[in-house]
Protein backbone atom coordinates (compact mmCIF):
# COMPACT_ATOMS: atom_id res chain seq x y z
CA UNK A 1 0.00 0.00 0.00
CA UNK A 2 1.17 3.47 -1.22
CA UNK A 3 2.01 6.03 1.71
CA UNK A 4 -0.73 8.11 -0.13
CA UNK A 5 -3.24 4.99 0.52
CA UNK A 6 -2.30 4.99 4.01
CA UNK A 7 -2.91 8.49 4.54
CA UNK A 8 -6.19 8.22 2.40
CA UNK A 9 -7.45 5.53 4.59
CA UNK A 10 -6.05 7.67 7.61
CA UNK A 11 -8.12 10.58 6.77
CA UNK A 12 -11.74 8.50 6.05
CA UNK A 13 -11.16 7.07 9.54
CA UNK A 14 -10.69 11.03 11.10
CA UNK A 15 -13.50 12.17 8.97
CA UNK A 16 -15.90 9.40 10.09
CA UNK A 17 -15.05 9.93 13.70
CA UNK A 18 -16.00 13.34 13.40
CA UNK A 19 -19.18 12.72 11.76
CA UNK A 20 -20.23 10.43 14.29
CA UNK A 21 -19.46 12.97 17.55
CA UNK A 22 -20.90 16.01 14.78
CA UNK A 23 -24.09 13.68 14.34
CA UNK A 24 -24.34 13.17 18.44
CA UNK A 25 -23.47 17.19 19.13
CA UNK A 26 -25.83 18.15 17.30
CA UNK A 27 -28.61 15.83 18.33
CA UNK A 28 -27.57 16.91 22.26
CA UNK A 29 -27.75 20.24 20.93
CA UNK A 30 -31.25 20.75 19.54
CA UNK A 31 -32.39 18.50 22.84
CA UNK A 32 -34.31 21.32 23.92
CA UNK A 33 -36.52 22.42 20.33
CA UNK A 34 -39.82 20.79 20.46
CA UNK A 35 -39.51 18.92 17.33
CA UNK A 36 -40.33 15.00 16.69
CA UNK A 37 -40.23 12.63 13.54
CA UNK A 38 -40.20 14.34 10.49
CA UNK A 39 -39.11 18.08 11.50
CA UNK A 40 -36.65 16.71 13.56
CA UNK A 41 -35.12 14.97 11.16
CA UNK A 42 -35.38 18.06 8.40
CA UNK A 43 -33.43 20.61 11.51
CA UNK A 44 -31.18 17.96 12.37
CA UNK A 45 -29.56 17.33 8.81
CA UNK A 46 -30.01 21.12 7.78
CA UNK A 47 -27.89 21.66 11.08
CA UNK A 48 -25.53 19.13 10.33
CA UNK A 49 -25.08 20.54 6.82
CA UNK A 50 -24.63 24.18 7.87
CA UNK A 51 -21.70 22.91 10.48
CA UNK A 52 -20.27 21.49 7.48
CA UNK A 53 -20.44 23.80 5.59
CA UNK A 54 -19.01 26.00 8.11
CA UNK A 55 -16.38 24.20 9.09
CA UNK A 56 -15.50 23.77 4.95
CA UNK A 57 -15.32 27.71 4.78
CA UNK A 58 -13.30 28.32 7.75
CA UNK A 59 -10.73 25.44 7.12
CA UNK A 60 -10.66 26.20 2.87
CA UNK A 61 -12.13 29.63 1.51
CA UNK A 62 -10.63 31.55 3.79
CA UNK A 63 -6.89 31.09 2.38
CA UNK A 64 -5.40 31.65 -0.84
CA UNK A 65 -6.55 28.49 -2.82
CA UNK A 66 -6.49 28.81 -6.82
CA UNK A 67 -10.07 28.45 -8.15
CA UNK A 68 -9.82 24.70 -9.32
CA UNK A 69 -8.90 23.95 -5.98
CA UNK A 70 -11.68 25.76 -4.82
CA UNK A 71 -13.86 23.55 -7.09
CA UNK A 72 -12.58 20.22 -6.56
CA UNK A 73 -12.82 20.75 -2.86
CA UNK A 74 -16.45 21.52 -2.78
CA UNK A 75 -17.50 18.75 -5.20
CA UNK A 76 -15.87 16.68 -2.38
CA UNK A 77 -17.95 18.04 0.18
CA UNK A 78 -20.99 18.01 -1.57
CA UNK A 79 -20.22 14.20 -2.06
CA UNK A 80 -19.96 14.42 1.67
CA UNK A 81 -23.13 15.94 2.13
CA UNK A 82 -25.02 13.80 0.04
CA UNK A 83 -23.93 10.87 1.96
CA UNK A 84 -25.37 12.34 5.05
CA UNK A 85 -28.81 12.66 3.36
CA UNK A 86 -29.11 9.14 2.29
Amino acid sequence: MSKMSEIDLIAQGVADHCMEIMYDTVDWQLGDIPLDGDDYNAIHTYTMNKAIENMFYNAFWKKKLTYESQIKITNKIRSLLDNINE
